[in-house]
């Protein structure tokens, strides 16, 4: 088998326009992993025992199921529940509740690692939980996230490529349908591979940013 470079010219430019849709796969997903885990974090932080059992139980449902799993049911199983989502809408929530019970962890690490003493000296200034958890223990928490918290989100990037099985023409998908066509598999997987760790690479960027912001204001 030899190397086509002329490949790259003639279907570039259908891989990235498949990249809209990854992009979009992969911050809808982060977003709902973002919102959705931070609030099971603090939902593990409360002294109300049913509120803990749902942040619990949600985390080791979702961290226990396969991505796959989890986008055939919002894809193939909701309908059954009168709920018809698109290709789009599903991967994206599917993805979303993935992130979530994973981001859950990671920040409730992080808010486990501020000493008690700032609870305690928070909770003394008679600052109010939501003003003390904002200025004070949120920052400190986020600080010690942020390398788990983009190793995850790398690994969110990587599992949009499950949509292509429900239909979702995102890189993955596109490539796919483009080798069962062209028999060209070599010069298309390129193309993605190098896509795929460019993205990489920003995320990897995004994390140096902000790990330097945190450490140039402590």
């Amino acid at each position: 088998m030899t190397f086509d470079a002329q490949v790259w010219g003639e279907y570039l430019g259908a891989l990235l326009d498949s990249l809209w849709a990854t992009i979009w796969l992969f911050l809808g997903s982060m977003a709902i992993g973002t919102v959705g885990g931070a609030l099971l974090a603090l939902m593990r932080t409360t002294p109300v025992w049913p509120v803990r059992a749902v942040s619990i139980a949600f985390t080791w449902v979702f961290r226990g199921l396969p991505p796959l799993v989890i986008l055939f049911f919002t894809y193939f199983g909701l309908p059954a529940l009168g709920v018809a989502l698109t290709p789009m809408a599903a991967g994206i929530l599917g993805l979303g509740l993935t992130a979530a019970a994973y981001t859950a962890e990671i920040f409730r690490s992080g808010l486990s690692a501020v000493d008690r003493g700032q609870w305690e000296a928070a909770q003394a200034l008679a600052m109010t939980p939501t003003h003390y958890m904002w200025r004070v223990i949120a920052p400190q928490a986020f600080r010690v996230s942020i390398p788990p918290y983009f190793s995850n989100a790398i690994t969110a990037l990587k599992a949009t490529s499950l949509a292509s099985t429900i239909t979702v023409a995102e890189i993955t998908g596109t490539a796919n349908r483009l080798i069962s066509t062209t028999f060209q598999p070599l010069e298309i997987l390129t193309i993605v591979a190098i896509i795929y760790l460019l993205l990489n690479t920003v995320l990897v960027l995004l994390q140096f940013l902000f790990e330097r912001a945190f450490a140039l204001k402590s």
